[in-house]
């Protein structure tokens, strides 16, 4: 199951210490950036005609940024495509949760605080595999993929996703689906123990986190987690803008939620623009949640670097009257748009009140 048919099943089950950085945040000399944008899978469209038709329909509705989950030989292919168009087509790509290595290096994945590795136990779904920040390996092996995907022609920037540790908390209408109850942190979902995180981290303040009663409540432990997985993204970011390109990401919905339950200190992260998810549905919340939400990432993320609210375009939800009234309440939050999840899911209403928002 990938991200999409999880989230959809999900949906329908239903009804800090500051790291030095010595580049900037915001590359310079970058194409306008879109205020809309949308996600979509890159197996949705197979032609050239079906992706020139597709872009050709999103343009004429204000979606200027197209997020892409594929290979790099789709890139190759729908990279000069957009250029024609005018979309912005950016790689979408899954960053920390990626199993593929768990045969030859077993050793770079997560270890939660029961001592259960993600390569022997995944947690919640069998696709969790979560790699470990703290590895050198990792860092570099991300900086070769995303750096490789920079390079493609037509390609503006590279998007991340899944760019955080475990659920330590899931959101609150997910929890029955599990059958769980997560009023505190619980082991078997805090992650990282592995030798290494703790090897590094009682080097540098003279105890092992699980000689502690309680690891959970240590904010020195929980701080140096957000660091190691912040020091990760801002090389990347680094490596991605020294190639002249542009770096997003898909992330919660606002950073002090994001720390709180995935340890994902986003505000810190150095890239171009964000796209958090408010999937309003999954946390119980009223449409009127995503505008408050935007206000409150506007206290820490400065006003110059775009956030566009992710949503879910369910159409029963969305009408064209509350997609308009959504779209007024993150604009004068201080939004810059929405992204899409999906943009294949758009409906004839829909793209034409998008239309008609300008």
């Amino acid at each position: 199951m990938n991200r999409i048919d999880f989230l959809k099943a999900s949906l329908f089950g239903i009804a800090g210490i500051t790291l030095a950085s010595s580049f900037p945040s915001v590359i310079s000399g970058n194409p306008v950036m879109p205020g809309n944008w949308g996600w979509m899978d890159g197996s949705d469209h197979t032609t050239v005609n079906e992706w020139k038709e597709l872009f050709d329909k999103l343009l004429s509705a204000n979606i200027g940024g197209l997020l892409i989950n594929g290979s790099n030989k789709l890139y190759e292919k729908i990279g000069p495509l957009g250029k024609q168009s005018g979309m912005q087509v950016h790689a979408w790509r899954w960053t920390m949760n990626r199993g593929e290595y768990m045969n030859d290096h077993p050793e770079w994945y997560t270890v939660n605080r029961l001592g259960q590795s993600v390569v022997d136990k995944p947690p919640y779904v069998h696709y969790y595999r979560w790699l470990c920040p703290s590895r050198p390996e990792v860092k570099d092996l991300l900086i070769k993929d995303y750096s490789a995907i920079a390079d493609i022609p037509g390609i503006n920037g590279v998007h991340l996703d899944y760019v955080r540790y475990c659920d330590i908390y899931l959101p609150v209408a997910l929890l029955p689906r599990y059958n769980l109850v997560q009023d505190f942190e619980m082991p078997e979902f805090d992650y990282c123990y592995c030798p290494l995180c703790r090897g590094i981290f009682k080097e540098k303040n003279g105890y092992d986190p699980l000689d502690q009663k309680d690891p959970s409540s240590d904010q020195t432990w929980h701080q140096f987690r957000l660091d190691q997985l912040v020091h990760v993204v801002q090389e990347l970011a680094k490596a991605i803008h020294i190639k002249g390109s542009i770096i997003t990401a898909a992330v919660f919905p606002t950073p002090e939620m994001s720390r709180r339950m995935v340890r994902q200190d986003w505000s810190r992260f150095n890239l171009d623009a964000y796209l958090p998810m408010l999937y309003h549905e999954y946390y119980l919340k009223p449409t009127d949640w995503i505008g408050e939400c935007i206000k409150e990432i506007r206290k820490e993320v400065n006003p110059s670097i775009p956030v566009s609210a992710g949503i879910m375009v369910n159409p029963k939800t969305f009408t064209p009257e509350v997609l308009a009234k959504t779209m007024h309440q993150i604009k004068k939050a201080g939004g810059n748009g929405i992204s899409a999840f999906t943009a294949g899911g758009l409906n004839k209403e829909q793209l034409e009140a998008l239309q008609k928002l300008g």
